[in-house]
């Protein structure tokens, strides 16, 4: 695979002239995948797509996400940081009765503006309760996919409240607004490839034959529309728990002993050969160009991929799999292991390694302004338009500065439960993480652990919320030698202490309720299903909360 010839147009699309039509754009986003899990940065893992697009397109080494997964799609689809949705640190669980606010914007929206068709397949994770929270009244023409934050990847089941895994376990895929119980049996990677094909070959006007699906090998377009470009939102559910993968899979790693990094590298090959299937389908598809040229979808589409929060590697009791090495920390931590990921972009224009800033919000205004061609962003979003980097050899990064996250939970009642017995009480934590140029301020609990007030600091937990470190990330990217005590960086930390302590005085309460029993699947009609109607929509997270919410 080369690189496609979409660098040459990006030129009139990217700069002053926006005569050339938009790209189509492919987001893949990887759940839990950590930063020594990809073959460019640890070669025992057999990725060879992902592997070849990440070397043949533009390679973000400083790219930062959320430590969580619901706070890193709140980022990437409203362009804002998660402190002011109300969506920090932690996600919502299943049966808590909110989303993400509806006063907010998502990506897909703006881009039917700009007359893109807008899919999501994958996982969504931004509320469900009430039908204002779902995919296709927040922008997406089209979703299939799972409401909630995991599951079983073949049977797609999942228990809504982790306390009661057996009695409150549930069905939950989705297409569109109605349960899909067709897709038992088959896991959510193949689900997502076998939905991208489904989507171009309705775009090429092809029909499905009985028995036998969609016509395979190459296809020409006539009198295709490149005024209706598409965005193909691909939220994998690999590499999240539950770690579970065909046994071929596993069988690429025969020297791996650990089992469970041996599944999960398995699912690291499973994601790869389903983003393999995507080219290869981009790539079959064509049509003449009203310049007489033959060109393929591929030639068309700017890849992105992304995790979305660091891998869950062992700790707090937990074998996730997942690696991070070198970084310090893991999932659900504002150590860089937590929110430095692996990422990168294919054919925008731009090939190489970068170390320059980059952070998800920053998505949507690079996709929606420099790609689609839309001016009328909010002028508070927290996200940088990018495109100057992406495209041009000589760009930089528009940010200097990034907000790790926030878990101002000082005056806010939440306790996390992770499954069973096991909890995490935030009632009255504070934690967060900022970094500005080559430093990082991190003040209070870093990591999930540290900010759980059951835990004793024997444990590791129950941090002070006044503690403060300082790392110079550029000399010492692992976060060893803490320097808040030494005088000459004084003035440093008191300039990113103000930086931090202003994001404090502005954020919204994170936003939490109490968990709703009618959200359970036994209280649906047949019963055992995930089922929406059972709260009202939150429209501002600064807003006074229901009653049901404290």
């Amino acid at each position: 695979m080369m690189l496609t010839s979409l660098a040459l147009s990006t030129v009139l699309l990217f700069g002053e002239s926006v005569s050339a039509s938009p790209p189509n754009v492919l987001f893949i986003l990887a759940d839990d995948l950590g930063w020594n899990d990809v073959s460019w940065h640890n070669p025992e893992v057999i990725s060879p797509n992902l592997d070849r697009l990440a070397r043949e397109g533009f390679i973000l080494e400083n790219h930062y996400v959320q430590p969580t997964c619901g706070p890193s799609r709140t980022a990437l689809m409203t362009g804002y940081y998660p402190i002011f949705t109300g969506g920090q640190f932690v996600p919502t669980q299943e049966l808590e009765p909110v989303g993400l606010p509806t006063k907010f914007k998502l990506m897909p929206q703006y881009l039917k503006e700009a007359g893109y068709s807008t899919h999501l397949a994958g996982k969504w994770h931004l509320g469900y309760c009430c039908p204002e929270y779902q995919p296709t009244n927040r922008g997406f023409d089209s979703f299939r996919g799972l409401w909630g934050g995991a599951g079983d990847h073949n049977n797609h089941v999942t228990n809504a409240d982790p306390r009661e895994p057996i009695t409150s376990a549930g069905y939950d895929f989705h297409s569109d607004e109605e349960t899909n119980f067709s897709v038992i049996g088959k896991d959510t990677s193949t689900i997502i490839g076998d939905r991208f094909t489904e989507i171009l070959s309705e775009r090429a006007g092809l029909r499905k034959r009985f028995f036998r699906g969609y016509p395979k090998g190459p296809v020409h377009m006539k009198n295709y529309n490149t005024s209706n470009p598409f965005f193909m939102y691909a939220a994998f559910q690999d590499v999240h728990k539950p770690l579970m993968v065909d046994s071929h899979y596993e069988d690429m790693y025969p020297e791996e002993s650990d089992p469970d990094r041996k599944t999960l590298l398995g699912m690291v090959s499973r994601l790869d050969a389903t983003v393999g299937r995507m080219v290869e389908d981009l790539d079959r598809f064509s049509y003449l160009s009203h310049e007489g040229e033959n060109r393929t979808l591929l030639q068309d589409t700017v890849i992105i991929f992304s995790s979305d929060n660091g891998g869950l590697s062992p700790g707090m009791g937990f074998t996730g799999g997942a690696s991070n090495f070198p970084l310090k920390g893991r999932k659900g931590d504002t150590l860089e292991g937590g929110c430095k990921v692996p990422a990168f972009i294919y054919n925008s224009g731009r090939t190489g390694v970068t170390d320059e800033l980059f952070h998800i919000s920053d998505w949507l205004p690079t996709i929606v302004s420099g790609m689609a061609g839309i001016g009328d962003l909010p002028e508070d979003l927290n996200g940088v338009n990018q495109i100057q980097l992406i495209t041009t050899e000589s760009g930089k990064s528009g940010r200097e500065e990034i907000l790790y996250d926030m878990a101002n939970f000082e005056n806010t009642n939440h306790t996390l439960y992770v499954g069973g017995d096991r909890y995490f009480d935030l009632t009255g934590a504070f934690g967060a993480a900022l970094r500005f140029q080559d430093f990082k301020l991190l003040l209070g609990c870093s990591t999930l652990l540290e900010c759980a007030r059951n835990m004793n600091e024997s444990m590791g937990g129950n941090a002070d919320n006044n503690r403060i470190e300082l790392y110079n990330l550029v000399k010492d990217p692992v976060e060893s030698n803490n320097l808040a005590e030494d005088l000459q960086y004084a003035e440093i930390l008191e300039d990113l202490m103000i930086r931090l302590l202003s994001y404090r005085d502005q954020a919204a309460p994170p936003l939490h309720g109490e968990y709703d029993p009618s959200g359970l699947p036994a209280n649906h009609f047949p019963p055992g299903l995930f089922h929406s109607g059972w709260c009202d929509p939150i429209q501002n997270p600064f807003l006074p909360y229901p009653k049901n919410l404290e």
